[in-house]
């Protein structure tokens, strides 16, 4: 099976690391399987971009700043003759970029398109009534998609956490300083994937969604979970073995409180790691069931995903 594909990081690549993993796995790790890897791109004379293309990318100029037929047209030429559409722009493309894509997707022969989602099932809301915009925005994008690009395959990968971010003080692990702060119980299991796992998972869902024989087995709405789980109190005493230091007390506070003040501030209003830290703390970014890990990677025999000591070494090195 020859497939061609697009994949739209947006942005320059080095700000949009989730779009340059993605970009990587299918250049890299799936290359035999992908005759034609197009990735747009705002700047490709970026050093980023021109890995990429050392790697066998094709790079097209992805202008956002164009507008009406320009913008339809360059599009159209990225996208001709491609039988998959990645879509991994930035969180804050606009509107109208958002929409000339999925009618550039609707014009070509794509046959399948994975929704710009890869993180947090956004279906399971923090804080219900006061969601964070970037949450809704991201679910009227999906309706609006699957309702534009009927008769295609469109799919949301739902990642749950970056292990990138979710080892960071501000979800309240600082490796360096040793110190733990959780909303809940410290040892409420919760997943985490490294993007580079991500993008492995975009490009075998990819592969499976156009074989005829496998195209049954990938649903709409799946969900990876790299690490299967963790607790903050597990990520602890990883940071103590990996350093040789003792365990640290880690600060436990109230979830409900954090979502009372999520409700008392406005939807948006509060970071948006703070909206993370009640699912976490209330159970809901357990994805050990129900994920599609065997799926994509049958017995972990394609790669290894990290693990969360794997990153805290590297954090540490």
């Amino acid at each position: 099976m020859i497939i061609s594909t697009a994949i739209l990081p947006g942005s320059h690549p080095s700000n949009n690391p989730a779009g340059n993993h993605i970009s990587h796995a299918f250049l890299v790790h799936f290359k035999p399987s992908f005759h034609t890897v197009r990735v747009l791109t705002r700047d490709p004379s970026s050093a980023v971009a021109q890995a990429l293309a050392a790697q066998g990318a094709q790079l097209r100029l992805f202008d956002s700043a164009r507008e009406g037929l320009d913008l339809a047209r360059s599009l159209d030429e990225a996208l001709d003759g491609v039988d998959v559409v990645v879509n991994a722009l930035p969180g804050k493309t606009s509107d109208q970029v958002k929409r000339a894509v999925v009618e550039a997707a609707a014009r070509s022969r794509a046959r399948v398109y994975i929704l710009d989602e890869y993180g947090l099932d956004h279906r399971i809301a923090a804080v219900p009534g006061h969601e964070h915009p970037g949450w809704l925005e991201k679910g009227r994008v999906s309706i609006e998609t699957r309702e534009r690009l009927k008769g295609r395959k469109v799919i949301a990968l739902y990642a749950t956490l970056f292990l990138e971010f979710a080892i960071t003080p501000q979800m309240g692990i600082d490796v360096a300083k040793n110190t733990y702060t959780c909303y809940g119980s410290p040892t409420q299991p919760f997943s985490t994937t490294a993007m580079e796992d991500i993008g492995r998972a975009v490009a075998r869902l990819s592969i499976l969604a156009l074989d005829p024989s496998t195209a049954p087995t990938v649903l709409d709405e799946v969900r990876i979970a790299g690490t299967t789980t963790t607790t903050y109190a597990e990520i602890r005493d990883v940071v103590a073995r990996v350093r040789g230091v003792p365990g640290a007390e880690i600060e436990v506070r109230d979830v409900g409180e954090l979502k009372e003040e999520i409700r008392e501030s406005g939807p948006g209003e509060k970071a948006f790691y703070e909206y993370m830290k009640v699912v976490i703390g209330e159970g809901k970014v357990d994805f050990s069931a129900g994920n599609v890990n065997e799926l994509v990677n049958p017995g972990g025999k394609l790669w290894k995903w990290k693990t969360v000591e794997e990153h805290v070494r590297g954090l540490l090195a």
